[in-house]
């Protein structure tokens, strides 16, 4: 069963029942909700309070807004930037930078691109892979280990790691 839907002249997306495909940019508006997976061929945006119960995948970036939460694993053919008390309950990719907002929660692990960077008082559940920079905000909390691909690992006042990986 397919339904075409074009919102506030946003991009035309095809809804599959069970499984969301993107044409181009994949919004997600104001506390939207998606049972299922997203695969988007550009990238995708969910907007504030919006939730997704399954995995999203696109091309290029993800972002998703304030208090999103993603029910599965994230990939982000580009960046990946998460809003403020957003919650990914899985793990993330992302082929070129991480960024969280303040209290954003990832369940699982982060491997990245370049650089990750998350905000004040967030929580990664595993382990943080960066070629790059790592930088933790202040109160920020890594329960597995992490490995600065340059060794570069800046800490936010009462950041803690579990484990650095040389």
């Amino acid at each position: 069963m397919r339904v075409v839907l074009v919102a506030l002249l946003l991009a035309t997306t095809v809804f599959t029942l069970g499984a969301q495909s993107g044409t181009q940019n994949f919004p997600l508006l104001n506390e939207g909700k998606i049972s299922g997976s997203v695969d988007s061929s550009s990238s995708f945006m969910a907007e504030a309070k919006s939730k997704i119960n399954g995995n999203v995948s696109a091309v290029a970036a993800v972002n998703l807004g304030a208090f999103v939460t993603v029910v599965g694993n994230v990939s982000a053919g580009t960046s990946f930037t998460s809003g403020e008390n957003s919650t990914i309950k899985g793990s993330v990719s992302a082929k070129t930078s991480f960024t969280s907002g303040t209290s954003s929660i990832v369940g699982g692990s982060v491997t990245v691109g370049t650089d990750f960077t998350s905000g004040a008082n967030s929580i990664v559940g595993g382990d943080v892979f960066a070629p790059g920079v790592v930088t933790l905000g202040a109160g920020s909390r890594v329960m597995g280990s992490v490995h600065s691909g340059v060794g570069k690992i800046i800490y936010g006042v009462g950041a803690t790691v579990d484990r650095v990986v040389p």
